[in-house]
């Protein structure tokens, strides 16, 4: 039987700066629902700064445990570490930024307690403090996930979300070279309900989320469901070929009434080079899919751990 109740997971990246006062505010909420464990993924930062932080806090304070990644691997891999790291009864996943106020993690608890039945439960932000484009991306990833993932249409995905452990050990059993924890949640189990939560504006640093970030994102989140894509290129095919016979007909019936045939090699020239870039760009999107089937069969891992801090033990590894 696991000592620890819950377990606060918390993907590090160049937050250095922020990662004590994020203990001290974690441990005041989280006091009454002792035992409890922080465990923070430094997702190798660029500055030594974070992890030398979380090194000191883990000797600091016996609720903390630090892990350091081998190479950098994105915020769901080492989301996914910490998951596969806890020992809580229930996990609970947040940001490092304060955008997920500590504060609000015992609306996550109570809610759980009052909904033994939950997979997971997730924060649904009342006033969502990102940037515009930043919002509109959430907008657009949250109508894939929709569309894809048959999610229902009241929830609201996001990071901040509390799971028991039975549902974590299946969480991490899928082994997706490319891991979405959001899609992957709602594509698992319909036992899901939002909680509304406080959502507060990044304090430290800048945010990760670029808008290729956010493109590459969405992009993937597609791939990982379907082939539309490819259906898109498909269809757009038979469009373009069905269109072309018209076009061959009805210039063969002009030249057959004595037309004088087709003028105008500018047109031709932005036609061949229109269609010329679609092509590219289907096989660019065949190449995704190669790709992934790749990253899928040489079975590579997600991450590598490179030392642990903290623990029951207060060894490190």
């Amino acid at each position: 039987m696991s000592t620890v109740k819950y377990s606060v997971v918390i993907p590090c990246y160049a937050s250095a700066s922020g990662l004590k006062e994020l203990v001290c505010r974690i441990a005041k909420v989280m006091a009454q629902y002792e035992p409890f464990e922080v465990i923070f993924v430094n997702d190798q930062s660029p500055d030594s700064e974070t992890w030398g932080v979380i090194e000191r806090l883990a000797g600091e304070y016996g609720f903390v445990r630090g892990i350091n990644l081998l190479y950098n691997v994105g915020q769901f891999r080492a989301t996914l570490c910490g998951l596969e790291n806890a020992h809580g009864e229930f996990v609970i996943t947040m940001d490092d930024d304060f955008q997920h106020p500590p504060e609000e993690l015992s609306k996550l608890i109570e809610a759980m307690k009052q909904n033994p039945t939950m997979d997971c439960i997730m924060g649904k932000y009342v006033n969502k403090l990102h940037s515009p484009w930043r919002n509109l991306g959430s907008r657009l990833m949250q109508g894939i996930i929709g569309s894809l993932y048959n999610k229902p249409a009241h929830l609201v995905t996001t990071s901040f979300r509390i799971m028991p452990v039975s549902f974590v050990k299946t969480l991490v059993l899928y082994r997706i070279a490319s891991p979405q924890l959001g899609p992957l949640i709602v594509s698992i189990t319909k036992r899901i309900m939002n909680v509304s939560v406080e959502h507060h504006a990044r304090k430290n640093g800048l945010s990760g989320y670029s808008l290729s970030y956010a493109i590459r994102e969405t992009f993937q989140s597609i791939i990982n469901a379907s082939v539309v894509p490819l259906r898109v290129f498909s269809l757009l095919g038979f469009a373009t070929a069905g269109v072309a016979f018209l076009f061959g007909i009805y210039y063969l019936t002009r030249w057959s009434m004595g037309g004088t045939g087709v003028a105008g090699f500018t047109s031709l020239i932005l036609t061949i080079s229109f269609f010329g870039g679609m092509l590219l760009v289907g096989i660019g999107v065949l190449g995704e899919y190669v790709g992934r089937l790749i990253q899928e069969v040489t079975g590579m891992p997600r991450y590598e751990v490179q030392s642990i801090v903290g623990g029951a033990d207060g060894k490190d590894h």
